[in-house]
């Protein structure tokens, strides 16, 4: 007597295509997506951030190379840069985004970087040659709530972001397409991508009542 096979599943061939496609994709996502799963739940945890250490205020002399220097606002950008690379430099600090501000009235040349949690604040009295800068650290949790939003983490991270949102929901849809189209999971499959899709809507809506 013959044993008893049930009949393949014969995939299409948009399938036969799709199915490396998805498989290639997870594995380049598997480590960014739980990087981003993990820091969505941190995110929305803020309660759960440490309490953040002292903040660090030094007092320095301003390096004798800017003696002199006439702050102006056309090249504000450049001089701002400069100081705050030497500064950098000799203090050893850690890079972010810079904004500079001068205030002609006061003498006062102000820097602010801000990175992944974290932030320098920099008070620059050119006619004292005196440098006073406060530094502070929030910690991992932060830095990783901060790479998840993409605060202060530069154009490269953002393109980063972007194109990766781009490969998940390539990933996304090509393993719907994979399920969608099977004849014994596909009314599963509707069922519950329905139930995902009005249990978001209710949440939504019982928030804002």
């Amino acid at each position: 007597m013959k044993g008893f096979t049930l009949p393949k599943y014969k995939l299409s061939r948009s399938q036969r295509w799709v199915r490396p496609l998805h498989a290639y994709s997870s594995m380049l996502m598997l480590f960014i997506l739980l990087f981003f799963t993990l820091t969505g739940i941190t995110l929305n945890n803020r309660q759960w951030l440490p309490t953040p250490q002292a903040s660090q205020e030094v007092e320095l002399a301003l390096a004798e190379k800017f003696d002199g220097m006439a702050f102006e606002a056309t090249n504000l950008a450049a001089q701002g840069q400069a100081v705050w690379q030497w500064l950098k430099q000799h203090e050893g600090l850690l890079g972010g985004e810079l904004s500079v501000q001068w205030f002609a009235d006061e003498s006062l040349l102000l820097l602010d970087v801000k990175r992944p949690g974290g932030y320098t604040s920099v008070e620059v009295f050119p006619e004292e040659q005196r440098v006073w800068y406060e530094n502070q650290s929030l910690g991992w949790m932060a830095v990783v709530n901060d790479l998840h939003m993409g605060r202060y983490s530069g154009k490269a991270w953002s393109w980063f972001i972007d194109v990766s949102a781009v490969v998940i929901l390539f990933f996304t849809l090509t393993g719907f397409w994979l399920v969608l189209f099977h004849p014994k999971r596909r009314s599963r499959t509707l069922m519950l991508s329905g139930f995902g899709t009005l249990l978001m809507l209710v949440l939504y809506f019982w928030m804002l009542s």
